[in-house]
């Protein structure tokens, strides 16, 4: 047996993993519009309540079709019924016709600054949104009800609790969220330390969101505020400087500078770390750009954050650590999406995607996490072994110059990621037991390790029923 410090996923949608496991029908690896039509279908049969059907996971990098499904494909299933289908990604929507009507797409429809209402050859709205446009369907959906957000939230941790996971932020917490969070803090519901970040600017949203009041105790904390600057990678939509391959697309960028800072100004002065999603090139630069116009007036030493992290410049590294700021970062994408990066990166920008020896060469904090569920996978181990060794589902090397050792890993996910979290870890009161010590076995094999046992608070959480 051995024991390390609990691990903090430093950036996973909690309520969202939960939502997967309870609600919402789960398309992660299909690998055909075929199949993801059948789903659909056998998910709308045994759901007849469902005022909308929702999806979410699929990753047309993997299709055998090739290409991305639009409403023409989802009308061929369902039309009885609107359906909104939401990309491995988060950053794309596929909407069948019936959806598009109940949310008011046509033709000449505004697109919000920051998003795409994608067409087809003849001008019309084929379905698909990607990014801030995101916004005019979630206005139509109904939210989950505080019961169902409860009902996620307790799954979630269940889940967490079976890998080793004792501390998680939770990203783009909305407020009927936020308020369920609380609720169940105060009814001792909650069994891992979480960190809620509050949106900021709502996919769709012209103005903010006014500031959450913080909180800070054994199982909830809420002193940072979160902001999207960009897109993905994988579905191009991060705003990168020289373009995708084979493409004239270069993504979406989420932020105008002058909104962004005064906002991340006002937020900063009432106490709160800043927690911006900034993947291109291009966007990290805009971020930094933020960051350094108010570090002037950082009176409290408060240590901001970027979330993802994709292609830093060295440049941009060196700023960075000037400023404290923190890399949350997934090697499990490497994993998972590398098939995607090789093909729409161009290959300079292959071999220096999410590099981890250069965050930590530079002096830069580096915190792990998953981003499940955009992901499939968010056990830590998994992607401490994805951090070291940097091989895509399909066995390619993906940047090998980029690899980071083992214990430089774990560190990643344990005390990297309590420190970007303000989420201090206390090994006598928070740690797993493992029944192999990661540095002594082969590196293709730690992601098979077994979680004893998970103790959060002094109290043991999870015990695992292994022969």
């Amino acid at each position: 047996m051995y024991k390390l410090p609990i691990f903090n996923d430093a950036h996973i949608h909690i309520w969202k993993v939960g939502d997967l496991l309870t609600y919402m029908l789960d398309l992660r690896g299909v690998t055909s519009i075929a199949e993801m039509q059948a789903k659909i279908v056998d998910f709308a049969q045994k759901n007849p309540k469902n005022e909308w059907i929702l999806a979410r996971g699929f990753n047309e990098a993997l299709f055998t079709d090739g290409r991305m499904p639009d409403r023409h494909d989802i009308d061929k299933v369902i039309v009885d019924r609107p359906v909104h289908i939401i990309r491995t990604c988060a950053h794309v929507v596929v909407l069948n016709t019936l959806a598009m009507q109940r949310i008011g797409i046509q033709r000449d429809t505004p697109v919000p600054a920051g998003g795409e209402i994608k067409k087809d050859v003849h001008g019309y709205p084929n379905g698909i949104l990607t990014e801030t446009a995101l916004g005019l369907a979630k206005a139509k959906i109904p939210p989950p009800s505080p019961a169902a957000y409860r009902q996620m939230v307790l799954a979630a941790q269940e889940a967490f609790l079976k890998v080793g996971i004792g501390a998680a932020t939770d990203p783009a917490v909305h407020p009927e969220l936020l308020e369920v969070y609380h609720q169940m803090a105060a009814a001792g519901e909650l069994k891992i330390r979480i960190n809620a970040i509050p949106i900021m600017v709502p996919d769709g949203a012209t103005a903010a969101l006014p500031l959450p009041k913080r909180h800070e105790s054994t199982f909830l904390n809420v002193n940072a505020v979160k902001f999207f600057a960009d897109g993905g990678l994988s579905g191009k939509t991060a705003a990168v400087r020289h373009g995708y391959k084979n493409t004239s697309e270069k993504g979406v960028m989420r932020l105008e500078g002058d909104f962004f800072k005064q906002i991340a100004l006002n937020a900063q002065a009432a106490g709160f770390q800043l927690a911006t999603h900034a993947i291109g090139d291009m966007t990290i630069e805009m971020v930094l750009n933020t960051y350094e116009s108010i570090h002037k007036y950082n009176k409290t030493g408060i240590q901001h954050r970027i979330e993802h992290l994709g292609l830093p410049e060295l440049s941009h590294l060196i700023r960075m650590r000037e400023m404290g700021v923190h890399c949350v970062s997934q090697p499990v994408f490497l994993y998972e999406l590398g098939s995607n990066y090789r093909r729409y990166l161009p290959d300079f920008y292959l071999e220096n995607v999410f590099p981890y020896r250069s965050v930590l060469d530079a002096g830069v904090n580096l915190a792990f996490s998953s981003d499940a569920p955009v992901v499939r996978e968010f056990n830590p181990l998994v992607g401490i072994q994805n951090a070291v060794e940097r091989i895509d589902n399909q066995g390619f090397t993906i940047g090998k110059h980029q690899r980071i050792t083992v214990v430089e890993a774990i560190h990643a996910y344990t005390q990297g990621a309590a420190l970007a979290s303000q989420q201090p870890i206390n090994i006598k009161t928070d740690y797993v037991v493992l029944n192999h010590n990661p540095m002594d076995i082969a590196i293709h094999d730690i992601g098979k390790i077994k979680i004893l046992e998970t103790w959060v608070a002094g109290k043991q959480q999870f015990k695992g029923n292994f022969v």
